[in-house]
């Protein structure tokens, strides 16, 4: 995402923009406290999955097939993350339009309504 938007504004961004960015990014992802939302996550696998799911995902995951899947699962991701992208900004302007119109509409009807309110108390 960090390469599409110097892409996008690299005319106008330096030119180390990507390496800045990286090391912002590097330095954001050790401050992440992995530890501590691992341990928030156990209880909630805990739930769901029993001792005989979580044997039967790592006995799948020994197989090439689960190897393969965790070797090509962030690329994987990363793909359907830059094809859902466009359409997830799409959906968040579309949203974001609607709200600020039906933001602007409250606003003009409260400004009608207080119009209304003190002319009818004068």
């Amino acid at each position: 995402m960090i390469h599409e938007q110097y892409l996008k504004d690299k005319d106008r961004l330096p030119a180390d923009f990507e390496t800045r960015m990286d090391k912002l990014m590097d330095e954001t992802m050790a401050s992440v406290p992995w530890n501590d939302m691992l341990d928030a996550m156990i209880p909630v696998y805990q739930k769901h999955l029993t001792k005989g799911d979580v044997d039967a995902m790592v006995a799948f995951y020994q197989t090439p097939t689960g190897q393969k899947l965790i070797k090509e699962m962030p690329t994987i991701t990363a793909e359907a993350m830059q094809t859902m992208m466009p359409l997830m900004q799409k959906q968040i302007a579309t949203m974001t339009e609607r709200m600020q119109g039906q933001v602007a509409a409250m606003l003009k009807d409260s400004e009608k309504s207080g119009k209304a309110k003190s002319s009818s108390t004068n």
